[in-house]
């Protein structure tokens, strides 16, 4: 599995969503709504709406909403400019 680390968030949401890739194996960090912080390397499937909040479904059947996903495929959220400040490499 090939895992690209790119630093520099994208600027809006929209952006950072064209840089989801579907349907590939992806290095995912997301907090859960108990703010439990999850990396974890999961297939995607598709980005989809729900009452007017954007998920990211994963083949699993896990949605995880789009404002919790941190980094994904080495892409850091806008929503966590400064997380990389506090996170570990490892």
């Amino acid at each position: 599995m090939e895992t690209n680390i790119t630093t520099a968030a994208p600027l809006t949401d929209a952006e950072f969503r064209a840089l989801i890739p579907l349907n590939k194996y992806v290095r995912l960090h997301y907090f859960t709504d108990l703010r439990e912080f999850i990396k974890t390397d999961a297939l995607t499937k598709a980005i989809i709406d729900i009452d007017g909040t954007d998920y990211l479904e994963l083949a699993t059947g896990e949605q995880i909403p789009l404002d919790r996903v941190i980094r994904i495929a080495g892409h850091l959220s806008p929503k966590y400019p400064g997380y990389d400040d506090y996170s570990c490499a490892c």
